[in-house]
């Protein structure tokens, strides 16, 4: 199984907060090059979970209520295998459901629809061209499915493309994912972290991570502007010891360090990743 599902698995298993969500196994890419297109019954098994996610949480797809965060989805590859060429990750998917229910000066709603067209840029330039050509005239979507079909299909468009080019050693793992919100009040961040200092091998606090801003965020944001994982103790004090807590679950579990990704949500820590990191200590 892909590693960073695995990892997302085992979190789960040790009890931290992990965005509730579903995997497209392989076989759904095998079907969509063997018919040409994506698999009869993709769509309908998407809106079932997606349904039953609902249930779960009790909350509808893009639905905006004043005292909590809506429920969109992010849609990822699995792991990068090297370096293999992966199209980038989506985020906000069924936010164009939302589309006329809140008013244009809702500020959260704008931080949400600018991190989504900042981020399909990203997706569009990161897809080789057969793939990036495909399918474009996709809006309006009339629904969180419809939406995450239009990307699937093309994230498959372009894993055939690889293929047709001689590379075949890369994972065809999806990763559909609830979004949890680093920019939802000043009680929230995202970052990324070591269990413990990769260069010396010590226990000690490193990683960086920014206050009420997305992970999307953190490529483009200078050094000099994140913050050292140690100052999350001053910040979120009750994020950093659930931080803490779980990177010895984590290293316990291992029995070696680890890499990683998380989001804190109104003071509440949630897992994206959890990876071998590299380490030069031994």
């Amino acid at each position: 199984m892909d590693e960073k599902i695995k990892g997302l698995s085992v979190a789960t298993q040790l009890g931290a907060r992990v965005p509730t969500g579903l995997i497209i196994v392989p076989e759904a890419y095998c079907a969509f090059v063997e018919e040409g297109a994506l698999p009869k019954g993709l769509g309908a098994a998407l809106a079932s979970h997606l349904s039953d996610i609902e249930r779960r949480i009790g909350q509808k797809i893009g639905v905006f209520e004043s005292d909590k965060p809506p429920l969109l989805f992010s849609l990822r590859c699995g792991d990068k295998n090297g370096v293999v060429r992966l199209p980038e990750f989506m985020v906000n998917i069924g936010l164009a459901q939302a589309e006329g229910q809140v008013k244009p000066s809702d500020a959260f709603t704008g931080i949400l629809q600018e991190e989504y067209t900042m981020q399909a840029r990203r997706f569009q330039g990161s897809l080789l061209a057969g793939a990036a050509a495909r399918n474009t005239l996709h809006n309006p979507f009339g629904s969180a499915v419809d939406e995450l079909l239009y990307y699937i299909e093309r994230i498959y468009a372009h894993f055939q493309e690889m293929e047709q080019a001689g590379q075949h050693h890369f994972n065809r793992w999806l990763i559909v994912q609830q979004m949890v919100y680093a920019n939802w009040n000043a009680q929230s961040c995202s970052g990324r972290a070591y269990t413990r200092n990769p260069r010396t091998g010590q226990a000690d606090d490193f990683g960086k991570y920014l206050m009420q801003r997305s992970g999307a965020y953190l490529n483009l944001t200078p050094l000099e502007q994140k913050k050292d994982l140690r100052e999350l103790r001053d910040d979120i004090p009750e994020a950093y010891d659930q931080l803490k807590a779980f990177f010895a679950e984590l290293e316990s579990y291992y029995r070696t360090p680890r890499y990683v990704e998380f989001v804190v949500e109104d003071r509440r820590l949630y897992i994206l990743q959890n990876t071998r990191g590299s380490y030069a200590a031994r």
